[in-house]
């Protein structure tokens, strides 16, 4: 061992990790086999989720292997539905859970029925779609913001807007100076984020943009389905990360992209036309309010029997002064039927689906992940829902060590019973999980005055795209000319892409991370998955 080390230069992090993972696995019941849950869907709540499974496991005295496969939400509805290949012999138990942006699709829950199979949808957090944009602050209008109803929108992507000095744009911008080509960015291919986006289109402007919205834009003059990915105008961007990119590098872009990640990124939110007339940037308050009025006005939004299809269901351009207008439920997908499952793997699911939905627990991780914590009175729903699963008959539950034994009340000291082996405890942790946030804790410490204000970055950012416009617009007069201005360009955004890169150097070596332990499954220890 000690010569792994010195031959293979283990630096302190790794060999603390290496040390944290030892005592993670001494810790727990060897004689135990490993209880394996594994879970697919959508992108946007994987950190979510794999922050919960990681607490869980560290709260468990019974080892567990708990994975979540982010793939998007079209695959976690065709894994949980089933096979569409018999060679590759998958089988829809092998998923414990989905997990989707939106709701089982109506062809999906149809195939579902048909074959005398029940599923419910649980809401485990609250989300929206944000446009974005890079347009130089004193290029705005006097309000300082960018703002647009949904018909302008929609008629930016369909191509029919193309200069933000169009007197469609300025009119809701008194002020506005930008006097540039509109750069778009969309999604490459399908998402949840594209889904959310021209549903909210299709339903709010359907006169301005008439390409349809989720997997569908219209049909060809064939009548052929038109897929995802065939926009009329617009740059093509992977994933999230990608949208953000461009709005990072181009000036005078827009693109749309999951708020939470945009927040994160520090974008520049537009301010959309909501249901009472006013313009709103997405915030928390403005995205509850969307599922707030929603829980209390019926059943429009969350079918009373959660068994139900959901299909149409959504809170886009919901009333309230202050709520954002595409507003986005996340949902867990549940069989209603678990009796035919392996009993650890069901217990394991229902205590992670209690804790992703407790406000306790699994909330507080949503919206340090980019979500907004669920109203109340949904999270009673989501009880409700998963209240209605038949588990197996032999499934020994797991219980919390909370005044309540649930996964919904204040943690205490249960003497002795919380040493039980079902018993789930907050009272024990990893270290990977307490050192990474006394990091946190350290980061938002720094003097913010020691960094260039947000002024500072902005005139930066001003001029950057200037000359980028200016070098656009000059193109075609001497193309040597233009090459080189674009090199001096690209060499002076480098020089300030590697100082901030120097900064988050410095603050890695200052704070170094160290991983949360996680379990080393044998395959002849595991029991469950199927």
């Amino acid at each position: 061992f000690f010569a792994h080390l010195e031959h293979n230069t283990c630096t302190l992090p790794a060999f603390r990790k290496m040390l944290s993972l030892v005592a993670n696995a001494l810790a727990h019941d060897a004689s135990k086999p490993v209880t394996v849950m594994a879970g697919s869907g959508t992108t946007n709540p994987r950190r979510m989720f794999w922050e919960t499974m990681e607490v869980m496991q560290c709260m468990a005295k019974e080892p567990l292997h708990l994975t979540y496969r982010a793939v998007g939400s079209s695959t976690g509805q065709k894994e949980f539905v089933g096979p569409d290949d018999k060679a590759v012999k998958y089988d829809s138990k092998m998923q414990a859970f989905g997990a989707g942006d939106i709701p089982m699709s109506e062809d999906n829950f149809n195939a579902l029925k048909e074959a005398n199979r029940t599923m419910l949808h649980v809401p485990i957090a609250i989300g929206a779609i944000g446009v974005f944009h890079s347009i130089p602050k004193d290029e705005l209008g006097d309000d300082g913001e960018l703002n647009l109803d949904a018909c302008t929108l929609g008629e930016i992507y369909m191509g029919t807007i193309t200069r933000w000095d169009d007197e469609r744009i300025v009119k809701q911008n008194p002020g506005m100076t930008a006097a540039s080509k509109i750069y778009v960015a969309h999604r490459i291919k399908g998402s949840s984020s594209t889904s959310g986006f021209t549903e909210y289109l299709e339903q709010t402007a359907p006169t301005c943009w008439t390409l349809g919205g989720h997997k569908e834009f219209g049909k060809d003059k064939f009548g052929k389905a038109l897929p995802q990915g065939d926009w009329p105008t617009g740059e093509p961007k992977e994933g999230s990360g990608g949208m953000s990119e461009y709005l990072e590098k181009r000036a005078y872009a827009i693109a749309y992209i999951d708020y939470g990640h945009g927040d994160d990124a520090g974008l520049t939110a537009i301010a959309l036309k909501n249901q009472d007339g006013h313009y709103v940037v997405p915030t928390p308050k403005g995205i509850e309010d969307a599922a707030t009025f929603a829980i209390k006005e019926g059943d429009d939004v969350y079918p009373k029997d959660p068994t139900d299809s959901f299909h149409g269901r959504n809170l886009y351009g919901i009333e309230g002064k202050d709520t954002y207008p595409i507003v986005m439920t996340t949902y867990i997908y549940l069989a209603q039927d678990y009796t035919k499952r392996a009993a650890d793997t069901a217990a394991a699911t229902k205590a992670f689906v209690e804790m992703v939905i407790s406000p306790k627990i699994g909330q507080p991780i949503a919206v340090e992940n980019g979500f907004v914590a669920m109203p109340q009175e949904l999270v009673e729903y989501s009880k409700a829902a998963l209240a209605k699963v038949a588990w197996p008959a032999d499934m020994q539950e797991y219980f919390f060590e909370t005044e309540d034994k649930t996964a919904f009340t204040k943690e205490t000291t249960r003497k002795e019973e919380g040493m039980l082996p079902r018993f789930l405890s907050r009272k024990r942790k990893c270290y990977g999980d307490y050192e990474r946030k006394q990091i946190l804790e350290a980061v938002e410490d720094i003097d913010p005055d020691t960094f260039a204000t947000s002024e500072e970055l902005d005139a930066a950012k001003a001029q950057i795209g200037a000359l980028q416009k200016q070098i656009d617009d000059n193109d075609g007069d001497d193309d040597q000319t233009a090459a080189f201005a674009k090199a001096g360009l690209g060499l002076g955004v480098t020089g300030f892409v590697f100082g901030a890169a120097a900064l988050a150097v410095a603050l890695t070596k200052k704070h170094a991370v160290v991983a949360k332990p996680s379990v080393k499954v044998s395959e002849a220890t595991v029991v469950g998955g199927v």
